[in-house]
This record gives structure tokens, sequence and C-alpha cells, in this order.
């Protein structure tokens, strides 16, 4: 097909061609033209009949027309021209009979080439690329045979700076009445841009744009043929699953930049760890999935991580600061621990969740043993759920007492969960309460109502007790709990001095944190504050000194020694909460034992100088009903 445009046409010669038509088609019709005018002239000098006047007007009449066709033709190749200028594409004309080949400029200045580079199309096909070869020919042919309407196909040329580009060729046959292709013509496009925008989408879709580790979606993939591959040779397949300790800590005191920083150094690590087999994925956020093909046994497994482990732990350097971290695993093994991807995965994380549970900072294997405890605790979860929309909690009272007198002053609001016929004690299921987020709910239900009953009390009682309400360190990850508190109070009007709130130490990790603001609001506004299970935690006496705590609650472990019976050291538990006790009053601090059962205990604590006790001693925790019959006097 010849060219059609002056910025893409084909080679000289055919040009040459085209003018030489336009040539001959001026020379043929100045010709016609003097015919025509002779045969006038001769019918006029020799009085010829009146036909042969009209035979050079006909002919006259056919010149005009062919020159109007020709300026039209003219005119539509200028505006074809301009088109496929516009088009910025190739022009390529190929004979199927005698394999000619003919290009346009355009292509040549695509692919770096001079002009006329090409004399056949086999020249051209040794430039596709070789993995290309056979999808063009079978798209070709498919064409040249009728089976597709018009040709088109994506493929890889060679330029001539050796780079291969991408090209998606498109054009259609002209075949003769028999159907058989005479003439094949198109163009073509550079597509590289496109292709590599696609390759990166691509990359994107299967790798972490952080780390450039395989994610999880190719995870997903390749674990299914891994375990087929691994069952088919009787291999057994390691998956270990790999989070970060502190990580958090560092992400939010640091800066995300340094976090980020950690983790890409952390992929590195792991992957230097690895046999060359394995393979390293992110999962998300700090946790990283190690696959272990072809490994001979558990001990195999073992090694690796292990050497993970070391490898994460060594100091990091980075933005010109020193990290540390640590890592725990959990081993998930093939075909002993779970026969799919899923499930192996599952297990490997309820591992590194065993780990996490012993302190960290080590790998752990699966056993079925987790598995079972796994699915205790997801089933205590959803009765749990299940309890909390049913109503099945309650609140229990149990009165504390001033030691000197034995006056009941206070009492301690203690949750149960009546479940199946029994109740459940709080140690059971807070912290599967705090783990899941359902803290927020139950917590809420128990302010609303020790706060209603603390009202109860007051309206009713000649002398009302004090209510101790326990509130979890997650309460106050909630900004408005002190707000709310004090609403509440308001609400039933309530003297703020008639509810006291206990709070573990565990408030201490962060003392310049929220729940410190929250518990200097609750104190300024005359609530009282209690540390409960005071000396079990971080009993740090420099926070305890800038707390705004009325009270210490000294845990029953320490009061259970100073019986004397089968206690290992009576001695030394009764110097610890002689001290705790002198501490705290010379705090301006009173002070709670909790757990006093024998009369042993309470003269022990009276001559220590306790301000209150609580325990089975007088009472166990009772219903608001039976704890007012028994305690309490009314108005």
């Amino acid at each position: 097909m010849n060219p059609l445009h002056d910025k893409d046409e084909l080679a000289p010669p055919r040009a040459k061609e085209r003018r030489c038509r336009v040539f001959l088609l001026i020379v043929s019709s100045s010709l016609a033209l003097m015919i025509a005018g002779a045969l006038v002239f001769v019918a006029n000098d020799r009085d010829l009949p009146p036909y042969t006047m009209l035979v050079g007007a006909g002919v006259g009449l056919t010149l005009i027309a062919c020159l109007c066709e020709i300026a039209r033709l003219r005119r539509i190749t200028r505006a074809h021209a301009l088109a496929m200028i516009g088009t910025n594409d190739g022009m390529w004309e190929w004979d199927p009979v005698n394999k000619e080949l003919k290009v346009g400029r355009r292509l040549s200045s695509i692919l770096g080439y001079a002009d006329n580079f090409l004399s056949d199309s086999e020249q051209w096909t040794r430039l596709i690329h070789p993995d290309d070869r056979a999808g063009y020919h079978e798209a070709v042919a498919s064409h040249l045979k009728g089976i597709t309407p018009h040709f088109y196909h994506e493929y890889r040329v060679q330029a001539a700076d050796g780079a291969y580009r991408w090209l998606a060729a498109r054009g259609v046959a002209q075949r003769d009445r028999r159907g058989v292709a005479r003439l094949m013509a198109g163009s073509i496009t550079d597509i590289s841009e496109r292709r590599a925008d696609e390759a990166r989408i691509r990359y994107l879709a299967h790798h972490d744009s952080l780390t450039g580790l395989p994610n999880r979606s190719q995870l997903m993939e390749q674990v299914p043929r891994l375990i087929a591959r691994a069952a088919g040779r009787g291999d057994m397949l390691g998956v270990l699953f790999i989070d970060l300790d502190r990580f958090k800590t560092i992400n939010d005191a640091m800066g995300h930049s340094v976090g980020d920083m950690m983790l890409k150094s952390v992929a590195r690590r792991i992957a230097e760890a690895l046999r060359p087999l394995d393979q390293v994925y992110r999962q998300g956020g700090d946790e990283f999935i190690a696959v272990l093909p072809e490994i001979s046994g558990a001990g195999d497994a073992g090694h690796v991580a292990e050497r993970i482990l070391e490898a994460i732990t060594r100091p990091m350097r980075e933005a010109g600061l020193d990290l540390h971290t640590a890592a725990t695993i959990g081993i998930a093994l093939f075909p002993g621990d779970g026969a799919d991807a899923e499930t192996l995965l599952r297990n490997a994380d309820t591992a590194m969740y065993a780990a996490k549970a012993r302190g960290g900072s080590s790998c752990h294997f699966f056993s079925e043993q987790m598995n079972e405890r796994l699915q205790r605790r997801v089933a205590l979860e959803a009765a749990l759920r299940n309890a909390i929309a049913g109503g099945q909690m309650e609140l229990h009272y149990q009165p504390q007492v001033n030691v000197a007198d034995g006056r009941v002053v206070g009492a301690e609001a203690l949750l149960r969960w009546r479940h199946e016929g029994r109740l459940i004690p709080p140690d059971h299921f807070i912290p599967v309460a705090e783990e899941t987020g359902m803290i927020h709910t139950i917590g809420e239900w128990v302010l609303d109502t020790a706060i209603s009953q603390a009202a109860r009390w007051h309206a009713d009682c000649a002398t009302p007790p004090r209510v101790a309400i326990n509130l979890s360190p997650r309460q106050f990850w909630h900004s408005g709990l002190a707000r709310g508190i004090i609403q509440r109070l308001q609400g039933h009007r309530l003297p703020a001095g008639s509810i006291e709130l206990e709070v573990t130490e565990s408030v201490l990790i962060q003392p310049e944190g929220p729940a410190i603001g929250e518990l200097r609001a609750l104190r300024q506004h005359g609530l009282h504050l209690a540390l409960d299970d005071f000396g079990t935690g971080y009993s740090s006496l420099s926070y305890l000194r800038n707390l705004p705590v009325n009270r210490l609650k000294i845990d029953k472990s320490f009061i259970f020694p100073l019986a004397g019976q089968r206690a290992e050291n009576p001695q030394d538990a009764a110097a610890i909460v002689r001290a705790i006790i002198a501490m705290a009053h010379s705090l301006s601090l009173s002070v709670v034992a909790e757990g006093v059962e024998t009369a042993a205990h309470l003269q022990t604590l009276k001559v220590m100088g306790c301000d209150l006790y609580q325990g089975y001693l007088l009472s166990p925790a009772l219903p608001a009903d039976q704890f007012a019959a028994n305690f309490l006097r009314p108005a």
C-alpha cells in the first residue's frame, strides 16, 4: 500500500510512482482536449454531421470529470496524511505473495533505524523477540485465513540500540474474488510506556511497596503450589509467622519514617538469614511470613528461626539512631500441622501468640494443645458477646471493714457472669474482654449499675457505704471517661465522695499519658481513687508520689502468708506489708488489705496499723439486696 501522508510516507520510489500517475493523467487529459478540439475544427470545416461535435463535447466533459476526481483524491490524501500524523503511528504494507514489506518513516523513527532498513518480512521477523514470534505468526495467519476480521497483535521488536520496544500492530488484508489475500496494510503504535505501567501495576499487586517483598496475595498463590510439590515429593514444608516485638513503641516514639526504615532493614535481614530455597513475604504491618520448602524435619525450621531471631536482634543504625528490636516466631509444619495454606498460616499464627504469651523474643512450634486452647478461647469470646447482649452480667458487693472498730464503711463492686447456671469470676473472662475491646461495653454497664446502686443506698440507708468501682486501663484509651463518670453522678444527684474508683498499677506504664490526666480530673471533682493490687506490678515510688490516689490496696498474695500456716517465710511477708503500710501513711494514704480470711490475719493487720480490710473473714461478695440486708441500716 502506498504512503498516505508526507511525514509518514513509505519508501521514496513509491512517492515517485504516485507522481508519475499524476503526470500521466495530466498528459492524457491534454491529449483528450487536443483531440476534442481537432474534431470540432474538422466538423466545422468539412461540414460533418452534428454527432461529431457531440463526441467532442463528451470528451471534454470526461476530461473535466477526471480533473475533478484528481482534485478530490488529492484532498482525501492530504486529510488522511494529517490524521495519520496526529496518531503518531507508523505505516506499513505487506505483500503476502512475494513477502515484500514496506514501512513508513515514522516506524523507522520509533525503532531508531534508517529509512528502508527492511528488505522483506523475514528480516522483520528476525527483529521480533524470540518469545513473541510464535504469537505474531499465529495472529498474521489467522487473519490471512479469514479467521479474524482484522489483524491485531502486541509484541516486542528490537530497536537500533539493542533494547526491545513493545509495539501494537493492526491491519487488514485486501482479497481477490476468491478471498485470497493479495495485500495487507496497517499501522504500528509504540506502547512501551503503557506496557511498563501495566508491569508496575502487576508488580505492586503482588509485592509490598515498602520492602519490595512479595505480599500476602502472592503468598496465597505460591504456598498451595509449594504444598502440592512437597506432597508429591514426600517433603516437609515449614511456615514461620514472624512478629516484631515493641515495634509500635518505636513507631510512635520516633515517627513512621524511622519505623519504615526499620521494617526495610528487618526485611533484608530476614531474607539474608534464609536458605536459597526459602522465601519471605510481608504479611502486613510488622508481620512477616517465611516459607521453608524441602526441610527434613522440625530441626531445620528451628535453625532457620533462630538465625532470623539473631539477625533481627542485632542493633540497627537508621537515620543516625541506634534502634533495637526483637521478634517472636510461630512455626507450623506440613503435613503434620496442616494440609493447606490457610491452616498452616493459622497454626503458625497461633504458635506465635503462644510464644508472645510466654514473654516473646522466642520461637515456638505449634501443637494440637494450642489449637484446643484457641478453640476454647473462641468459644469463650462468643459466649461473652452473647452474655453482654443477653444481660447475663451481675454486680456483687464485698464489704470493706474498718480494722479498728469493725464497721462496714465501703463496698467493692465485683463483676460476675452467670453462665449456664454458675457464676464465672472476672479473672476468667476480663482478659478476653480487654483483648477484644468488649471491656468498653462492660465497663460502661458496670459504671451505670454501680453508681445507680450507690445512689439508692445513699437515699435509703442511714450510713451508706462508699462504693468502689474497678476501672480497666483500656477504658482510659477512649477520651471522656472522667466527664462521663461526673455526668452520671450529677444525673443521680450523688455526692462525688460516695464513689471510689480503683485502678491497677498498669496506669504507671505511661505516667504522662491520658490516664493520669483523667484521674486528676476525677480527684479534683471529689471522687476517691485507690491503687489496686499494689506490690504485684510496677510499684514505682516516684510515680506513686505523683499519682492522685487516696488509698493503696495490698494484694492478697501478701496477706495470705501473714497467718504463718503452710506459708514460706511469713516474716518476710510481714516485713513487706509493714513497709507498705508505713510508706502509704507517710504519703497520707490509707491502706486496704485484700484477702483477709482468718482472725490471725486481722490481728496482724491491726498491730501493723492497717486501716481497712476485706475478705472472706467477714463475707464474700454478695448481691446488692443481700449485702444491704446484712450490713446496712435503713434511714
